[in-house]
């Protein structure tokens, strides 16, 4: 008799699947594992300093989305990125530019 295995259909899946969804996936690269978790409710309400997390971190990134598309300014940035080494991509080395133009503003 032939052994079968069914393989899951979708490789690897990582968060929820939509808003109304209460079931997340995850897959840990290190032991290989694909699991699931229940997301509920928030039982408490958002404190200030969690909104102005939120708030400061949307800034940066509707800062990095305007500056990635500034035709002036990408020359200049894609310089700079090169001659960096700290940073990975172009987008997170701009993320630390904006983050560090708000906090200085």
């Amino acid at each position: 008799m032939a052994k079968i295995e069914f393989a899951f259909p979708v490789d690897k899946v990582h968060g929820r699947l939509s808003r109304q969804h209460k079931i997340g996936f995850a897959h840990r690269t290190a032991s290989k594992l694909n699991y699931s978790t229940s997301y509920g409710k928030r039982s408490t309400p958002v404190s200030d300093d969690e909104k102005q997390y939120r708030t400061y971190w949307g800034q940066v990134a509707s800062a990095v989305a305007q500056r990635m598309k500034d035709p002036t300014k990408q020359p200049q940035d894609q310089v700079a990125f090169k001659n960096q080494s700290e940073y990975p991509t172009l987008r997170a080395y701009l993320w630390h530019v904006c983050s560090e133009e708000i906090n200085n503003a």
